[in-house]
């Protein structure tokens, strides 16, 4: 999700459950001598209440053009004063000074869904000073084998039910290869087991965001277990917030990790679950229960070729494709001295094979200019 449109932060804005549990934190940390750092700041919220608290100074970083509607909501304030805002990565800006407090929203669907938390390492490494607060501090992933009917019926079981005369149950396995985003059809799903913490991260001290996990289950509850329920709890100030889909709504989302088919479960039965997820890759889970036993992999939640699949091995040795050598090309123009105009013109007359017409050329390199420039 880019998070480019102010209506895209709607559900974090409002989400009163997470907010006011960060607002507890800031007030236990955030004294008239801090400096605070938003990092995500979004429309900037969570940089307002530092604000509001007294913080001496809040820098709030966001990649995203709504940061100048931030900037314009803290104009409006008396507390506006202290803001300042920065538009960037948090690699390529640069603050004038460290600063006593983390603020992060970096704690993506089970936690590390979008890979943001690197860029929370960079910020605590760069700017943060010793004995400074991350808010949050910590989180743990947490999982539970699940008998969720309704749900495997929605989206894994439908595709092998015949629809307007069409076979569509080639597609199945792919569907039981993929997660599942959303806590409304697990908030009615049964816990076969007691939820285990299967994966912990420090923030203060993590470097590596890959995980792998391994958690042993004892059956307490017999039904058909459809798959996984995955979520995370992080640790703000000395208050625990859970994603759990059984608690009061976030605007993160529990995940569903299927399985087809179904596992019969008894009670007594002990059941093995691992996940991996590499930094920036696919998620993997296998299960293990008595004789059965499976595995899935969103790597295989889509057709692939063989082609395609080979570019992803590390021995591969990539050449530019002509849309790479497009791209390549109005990169090496971005000098500070070439109009877009310029830049146009020369793409349409080298590739013009590429490029019909003046609009296209002009988007593709407008999406450049918004990414790399």
């Amino acid at each position: 999700m880019s998070y480019s449109h102010v209506q895209d932060h709607r559900s974090m804005v409002f989400d009163t459950i997470r907010n006011q549990v960060y607002e507890e934190a800031l007030a236990r940390s955030v004294s008239p001598e801090s400096v605070v750092m938003d990092l995500g700041a979004g429309v900037g919220v969570h940089g307002f209440i530092a604000a509001q608290l007294g913080a001496k100074r809040v820098y709030s970083v966001e990649t995203q053009d709504v940061i100048a509607m931030a900037e314009k909501i803290a104009n409006a304030h008396e507390w506006g004063d202290r803001m300042r805002f920065f538009k960037g990565n948090i690699e390529d800006v640069e603050l004038p000074e460290p600063v006593d407090v983390i603020i992060s929203v970096f704690t993506g669907n089970f936690l590390l869904e979008e890979d943001l938390l690197p860029s929370l390492f960079f910020a605590r490494d760069k700017y943060l000073k010793p004995g400074g607060v991350l808010i949050p501090s910590r989180a743990v992933m947490v999982a539970a084998p699940v008998s969720a009917p309704e749900l495997y019926q929605q989206e894994i079981a439908r595709w092998s039910e015949p629809y307007m005369n069409i076979d569509f149950s080639l597609a199945r396995k792919y569907a039981a290869n993929s997660i599942v985003y959303g806590s409304e059809g697990l908030s009615k799903a049964n816990y076969l087991a007691d939820p285990q913490v299967i994966s912990e991260m420090d923030f203060h001290t993590c470097q590596d965001h890959g995980r792998q996990a391994e958690a042993r289950y004892t059956v307490t509850e017999p039904g058909g277990c459809h798959g996984w329920a995955g979520w995370f709890d992080m640790l703000l100030g000395e208050k625990w917030l859970s994603t759990d889909p059984r608690q009061p709504w976030t605007h993160w989302n529990a995940v569903f990790l299927p399985l087809d088919p179904p596992i019969e479960l008894r009670a007594g039965d002990e059941v093995v679950f691992k996940l991996a997820r590499p930094a920036y890759g696919e998620w993997s889970w296998w299960v293990q229960a008595g004789e059965s036993s499976q595995s899935h992999s969103t790597t295989f939640s889509t057709p692939i070729g063989l082609e395609s699949l080979m570019k992803y091995s590390i021995h591969h040795r990539p050449t530019l494709s002509p849309r790479g050598q497009a791209w390549l090309d109005i990169l090496s123009r971005f000098d500070g001295n070439t109009s877009l105009e310029e830049i146009t013109d020369f793409l349409l007359d080298k590739h013009h094979t590429m490029f019909g017409n003046r609009e296209l050329a002009a988007g593709l390199i407008k999406q450049l200019v918004r990414d790399c420039a």
